[in-house]
């Protein structure tokens, strides 16, 4: 989902808002190997590298230019 209210009204992304909320959209894939090469050959800034970036959350964390912060993750036990 993307939003655009007002122009003077800026961008706050969750973590600025809670810290405890760093994510501001989570992204589902098949392929997270796959996604974070494509990802990174973009040019991406990244939070955490390919993981467990959460309980049973295989993937990786990326920061835009906003500083909206994008979990790409395989729900993955072990």
């Amino acid at each position: 989902m993307l939003k655009a209210i007002l122009p003077d009204v800026l961008p706050c992304p969750n973590h600025i808002r809670h810290e405890w909320a760093r994510w501001d959209a989570f992204i589902s894939t098949l392929g997270p190997r796959l996604t974070v090469r494509r990802v990174q050959a973009a040019g991406a800034s990244f939070l955490k590298k390919l993981s467990f970036i959460d309980d049973g959350l295989w993937g990786f964390e990326v920061i835009d230019a906003d500083g909206y912060v994008l979990a790409f993750f395989l729900i993955r036990n072990e």
